[in-house]
């Protein structure tokens, strides 16, 4: 019975080891070069510079990617339902200001959730196309899909101790036909710019319009967890 009892122990042990989380490391809060910010087992795979907090000194923006495959559960949809289980490398998206005293990058935000994976992008393969800085704001791009093919855009700037997301863009388009719809935010003034026609006859084939954004605040790293998983509109996703 000893023996039994300790078969069954072990059999619990194991399958709660396997269901374990996958636990993301905590960046360093400072270091003076992107070999020192970058923790062990993964390896950064994207990065750029820039002024982002008005200080005139080059601050920096990297994507760090896991060196093991592992199961992520990714959210989808609106925040809540169609959450599927993906196997694959995670990814982290870090922000760095530049110090003036000590020379030192140091941590302003560390997001988990935001930058796409190798495995979400269709057809096409990795979906992360651009990060970079300009006018003091954070540019992220990603792009995917197979026939009917899709690019998003989100622009954050830091204010008030925040990342607020500023503007975006979402095309999708047919690649054969040219078939488009092209849709580009500005929180900032709570507007929206639809064009609706053909990606190859823009100036004759195509039909614009504007529409006012109703939302309460605007969305930042924290309330606003990937893409494709703020329903903006009903059944339109951002």
């Amino acid at each position: 019975m000893r023996v039994f009892y300790l078969l069954l122990f072990v059999f619990f042990a194991k399958g709660s080891f396997a269901q374990k989380a996958f636990l993301f490391p905590k960046l360093k809060s400072q270091g003076s070069s992107i070999e020192q910010l970058t923790p062990s087992h993964w390896t950064l795979i994207e990065n750029a510079s820039g002024d982002l907090n008005n200080d005139g000194l080059e601050d920096l923006a990297v994507v760090f990617e896991s060196d093991k495959i592992t199961d992520e559960t990714r959210t989808y949809g609106d925040n809540n339902s169609d959450i599927i289980k993906e196997t694959q490398k995670p990814r982290i998206l870090a922000v760095f200001f530049k110090d003036r005293e000590s020379n030192n990058y140091r941590l302003s935000v560390q997001n988990n959730d935001f930058i796409l994976r190798s495995e979400e992008g269709g057809k096409l393969g990795d979906p992360l196309n651009q990060i970079a800085i300009k006018d003091q704001q954070l540019y992220l791009r990603f792009k995917g899909g197979s026939e009917w093919r899709w690019e998003l855009g989100y622009t954050f700037k830091y204010e008030n101790k925040d990342w607020f997301l500023t503007s975006a863009i979402n095309l999708y388009f047919n690649q054969n036909t040219g078939d488009m719809t092209e849709r580009v935010y500005d929180f900032k003034t709570r507007e929206l710019f639809t064009t609706v026609g053909n990606l190859h006859r823009r100036d004759i084939a195509n039909r614009k319009t504007s529409e006012v954004l109703y939302f309460s605040q605007l969305r930042t790293f924290k309330t606003f967890k990937k893409p494709w998983a703020w329903e903006i509109l009903p059944n339109v996703y951002l």
